[in-house]
């Protein structure tokens, strides 16, 4: 007997390793869950919390989670949507949806959302987000924008009165805050970092995607190019990335940069005293892009109900808004959240909830964006380095994104 119970324990021990540090029982359901939260300690917590607190709620359900990096994330989901082996639950880049779906990885949650009360209150962008082909393929749990901040104290200092409003503000006010060492104006410039700093310009020139020839998309990238050639744009922006970016204006070299709430906890640690804006609008009025996660469930899982009722139970559940909204720097997306004060978790959070109702949703260009967001920012990439003029960029990069899109 004793033998026996030495051994039961080193087998409770091993699928304790095996787990995260718990032991599963037979009459428990295992779920696998991949992330990519490694890069934040902040989100990386937060998730723990939200799937320990899950657990104690839920003792029949064990969540075995594996959080990577951005990039090792991409690979995993690559090579499981090939072998057929997608984790129950998955936390991917809401414009990588389409593409999943489209390949057949994830399971269709239309008939649950139709019953569920929830379905209606999110935002319409952010239900967008959830969709591809009319059908929802997952449960938007985290959705970002992108806003201008300023450093109130630096427009102090330059007498000037407020942030720009408009693209002729923004000239002149990142040309008056320019000086020594730091920039008028930063932006994330770099992959889809760059891609996502572009689209809001173009939709606030009255362009789009579809159309990206037209003068529109030449007016968008000249706005872009001059930002960087006559203006306070640091000549090493191109490269950048948006954590960079944020870096940047915490060490008081940027007096405004184009961030999203994800970068909030850094300009608190930094102890600045800033503020944020909707982006400055065009001939079209201003627009931001909407950013974020949608959790999704694999096609393949065998606990679909299981991965439902976490999801549901995330997104319910009014205690969760410290972890989504401080943690993982989430934003009220539905409209019984927008004025909760559970989400109120920053008092700058209002610039970049605000334009979330109206924010565009990437998944509206399919299955193949990865692939046109590449062609974009190529072509802006060139232009900010001076390697094509706007017009000869416009109308390459419009020619393949026409191609790519049908």
């Amino acid at each position: 007997m004793r033998v026996r119970a030495l051994l039961t324990a080193a087998m409770l021990l091993t699928a304790a390793a095996c787990t995260g540090g718990h032991p599963t029982t037979p009459d428990q359901v295992s779920l696998t869950w991949w992330d990519h939260f490694t890069h934040s300690p902040m989100a990386d917590q937060a998730v723990d919390h939200l799937l320990a607190r899950y657990e104690r709620e839920h003792p029949g359900v064990r969540v075995e989670r594996r959080s990577m990096s951005p990039e090792e994330f991409r690979d995993a989901l690559v090579r499981a949507t090939a072998a057929g082996t997608f984790p129950d639950v998955a936390a991917v880049d809401s414009p990588d949806l389409p593409r999943l779906a489209g390949r057949g990885a994830l399971a269709d949650l239309t008939g649950r959302f139709a019953d569920w009360p929830l379905t209606d209150r999110f935002l319409d962008p952010v239900r967008e987000s959830a969709t591809h082909d009319g059908r929802f393929y997952g449960v938007p749990l985290r959705s970002t924008t992108t806003a201008l901040v300023y450093d109130r104290a630096v427009f102090e200092r330059a007498g000037v009165a407020g942030p720009p409003a408009t693209w002729a503000d923004l000239r002149a006010t990142a040309r008056a805050l320019t000086g020594g060492d730091r920039a008028g104006l930063c932006f994330p410039a770099v992959g889809e970092d760059l891609t996502a700093t572009f689209l809001p310009v173009l939709w606030q020139a009255g362009g789009d995607v579809a159309d990206l020839g037209a003068p529109a998309g030449v007016d968008a990238l000249a706005h872009l190019r001059g930002l960087v050639d006559d203006l306070g744009a640091p000549a090493d922006l191109p490269g950048w990335s948006a954590d960079e970016v944020a870096r940047r204006f915490a060490d008081g070299r940027c007096a405004m940069v184009v961030a999203g709430p994800g970068s909030i906890p850094v300009f608190n640690q930094a102890g600045l005293d800033w503020a944020a804006v909707p982006l400055p609008a065009g001939d079209a009025g201003t627009a931001t892009a909407l950013g974020g996660q949608t959790w999704v469930v694999g096609r393949g899982s065998g606990h679909v109900d299981q991965a439902w009722d976490l999801l549901a139970w995330l997104a319910e559940t009014r205690d969760n808004a410290t972890e989504f909204g401080g943690g993982l720097g989430a934003l009220p997306n539905r409209t019984d959240t927008v004025d909760d004060l559970a989400w109120q978790w920053d008092p700058n959070l209002a610039g970049f909830a605000g334009p979330l109702a109206t924010a565009r949703s990437r998944t509206a260009y399919g299955a193949r964006y990865a692939e046109v967001s590449a062609v974009i920012s190529g072509a802006v990439a060139d232009v900010l380095a001076g390697r094509r003029e706007p017009a000869e960029a416009a109308s390459g990069a419009g020619a393949e994104v026409g191609r790519l899109l049908g």
